[in-house]
C-alpha cells in the first residue's frame, strides 16, 4: 500500500500489479478515514471517540468479512459489488432506521430525559446496532451473489 510515492503506485496500476487486496485495503484506509474526520467540539466526550472508534471497528471487520465472502484474492469485481450493494443496503437502512431514531430520542425526550449534544452510552449503541446490521445485510446480498456466480460458473462448464 502506498502512502505517498504516487509515481510508483501509477507504474503499479499500469502494470496491473495491484491485486484485489490491495484495493481492500485502500477501501478501509480511506473509509477509516472519513470516519476519524468527525467533527468535535468543545463539547465532545469519551462516548464521542468511543463512537467512532466502534464505527472503525465495524467498518473494517465487516468491509474485510465482505471482502472474503466474495472469494477473498480469488474473488471477482469485489469494490464493483461491495460499493454497489453498500449504497443500495445504505438507502434502504437511512429511509428505514431515520424514523427509529428520530422517534426514539423523541420519546426519551418526552419521558423528561435530556437528550445531550454530545455522545451518551445510547449513541454508541446506535452506531454499533446500525453499523452492524448494515455490514450483516451487505454480507448475506454478496454471498448471494458469490452463490449465484458459482452456479453459473458451474452451469457454464
Amino acid at each position: 500500500m502506498y502512502f505517498w510515492n504516487i509515481a510508483r503506485l501509477k507504474m503499479d496500476l499500469v502494470a496491473n500489479k495491484l491485486t484485489t487486496l490491495c484495493d481492500l485495503k485502500y477501501l478501509i484506509a480511506t473509509m477509516a478515514l472519513l470516519s476519524l474526520s468527525a467533527t468535535y467540539s468543545e463539547s465532545s466526550n469519551l462516548f464521542d471517540y468511543l463512537s467512532t472508534l466502534v464505527d472503525i471497528c465495524v467498518l473494517t471487520f465487516g468491509t474485510w468479512f465482505c471482502y472474503q465472502v466474495n472469494g477473498g484474492t480469488i474473488g471477482k469485481d469485489f469494490l464493483r459489488r461491495y460499493l454497489s450493494i453498500s449504497w443500495v443496503v445504505g438507502i434502504r437502512l437511512i429511509v428505514f432506521a431515520l424514523p427509529i431514531v428520530v422517534a426514539t430520542y423523541l420519546l426519551i425526550d418526552f419521558a423528561g430525559f435530556d437528550v445531550l449534544e454530545s455522545a451518551t452510552l445510547l449513541d454508541v449503541g446506535v452506531t454499533l446496532s446500525f453499523s452492524s446490521f448494515f455490514y450483516w445485510r451487505v454480507f448475506v446480498h454478496m454471498k448471494q451473489v458469490q452463490l449465484t456466480d458459482e452456479k453459473q460458473a458451474e452451469f457454464n462448464k
